[in-house]
């Protein structure tokens, strides 16, 4: 048990020195599921996560209870969920509208949030130390000031997770040390994203969308990532750390639509190399009263802690706005009713868990960056599994 928790430690501690070597190829941003638990709480729950969530989370979270999840779906939008927008997009979606307020219908979305969706799909075992799994996610985004100008980002990622925990018991205090591999295929629009627009006016005029994408460039290919974590808990407070997306470089080539379509091969090798960037977040954690029929439980995480430190004494407001902030009340064991604050914009959500079935949605938002500043884009998000 020393041995393997040792080597454990080594992995992360390795992985969390080793940044440096990212200087020499172009940078490309993880993905990862927008889950309607965690979104619903801020972007928060990823340093303590358990189950299925610890193979995209901190996979210090394999060392829990052991759980077999059959198929976990998750769907986000990002889109501002008022009456008006839902009414528009029905009629454009539902071809009650006509081209122009179609076209104006899209100008406001885009112009005022953003617009997109996104998917995730799983499947695997996870706890008792082992964590074994298959992940699909898709994103989708367009963005841009209007619909004309605009363009549309889309990346896919399957991952294959083999991953490891091992729980220490010392007295009062618990430790949990965990790490995983990933072994993935990405492919993703070119920088700078197709023209939206384009296959707006095609969508609209009942075009053939394929006869316009075939020309498009995807560019994808195989890699390995590697994750790792542990949390550290005494009664009811719990501390983490963990590391995501640490890996050695990976090439990606490019293709067309149309050869893609032909060949019925998907891009991959090349000369152009890629790494993603490591993202380190460490949290707090309080639960309480896990055994009753009312648990609440409450999580700060951030992301780059170290950039923190600076700010306590210089900037609070900004130190906040660094923040993922939730707040989880269970009622009755099987309803549960979310907040979050995530980097200075709230959330909301909701689950129930019915025995092998689990429902959870989210009204979220998070920032980007704008040319005038930080701004935040709203969604929502649903997700639904089956867990024995």
């Amino acid at each position: 048990m020393e041995y393997r928790v040792n080597r454990a430690v080594a992995i992360m501690a390795l992985a969390m020195l080793s940044s440096f070597s990212l200087a020499a190829q172009t940078v490309v941003p993880g993905l990862l599921p927008k889950d309607a638990r965690s979104m619903g709480m801020g972007g928060s729950f990823k340093v303590f996560a358990e189950g299925y969530s610890s193979l995209w989370g901190n996979p210090a979270g394999l060392a829990a209870r052991g759980s077999l999840t059959v198929a976990d779906s998750a769907t986000w939008a990002y889109v501002q969920p008022t009456p008006l927008n839902i009414k528009n997009i029905i009629r454009v979606l539902g071809q009650q509208a006509t081209h122009d307020e179609s076209v104006a219908t899209l100008d406001g979305l885009i112009n005022e949030n953003d617009f997109g969706m996104g998917e995730s799909l799983g499947f695997g075992w996870t706890g008792n130390g082992l964590g074994l799994g298959l992940t699909s996610i898709v994103d989708a985004l367009v963005t841009g000031d209007a619909l004309a100008g605009s363009k549309l980002a889309i990346t896919s990622q399957t991952n294959a997770v083999l991953g490891m925990a091992w729980p220490v018991n010392l007295g009062p205090f618990g430790i949990r040390i965990g790490a995983s591999a990933r072994g993935f295929y990405r492919i993703e629009t070119l920088p700078g994203g197709w023209p939206f627009d384009s296959l707006a006016e095609a969508a609209l005029n009942r075009q053939d969308l394929y006869s316009i994408i075939k020309v498009y460039n995807v560019q994808g290919g195989f890699g390995i990532a590697i994750d790792a974590g542990a949390t550290f808990s005494i009664g009811p407070f719990s501390i983490g750390l963990m590391m995501r997306d640490y890996g050695d470089k990976f090439a990606m080539n490019e293709s067309t639509i149309e050869d893609i379509a032909n060949s019925f091969m998907v891009p991959s090798g090349g000369i152009d190399t890629y790494v993603f960037k490591p993202v380190y977040t460490a949290g707090l954690a309080l639960k309480l009263y896990q055994d009753f029929l009312f648990s609440p439980s409450f999580y700060v995480e951030a992301d780059d802690p170290l950039a923190l430190f600076p700010l306590v004494t210089r900037d609070i407001d900004a130190m906040f706005s660094r923040l993922h902030i939730g707040v989880d009340l269970k009622f009755l064991k099987f309803i549960s009713l979310r907040a979050g604050f995530n980097q200075g914009l709230f959330s909301f959500g909701a689950g129930l868990d019915l025995i092998i079935l689990e429902v959870d949605a989210a009204l979220f938002s998070e920032p980007i960056s704008a040319a005038g500043g930080r701004i935040g884009r709203t969604g929502i998000a649903l997700q639904g599994a089956i867990r024995f």
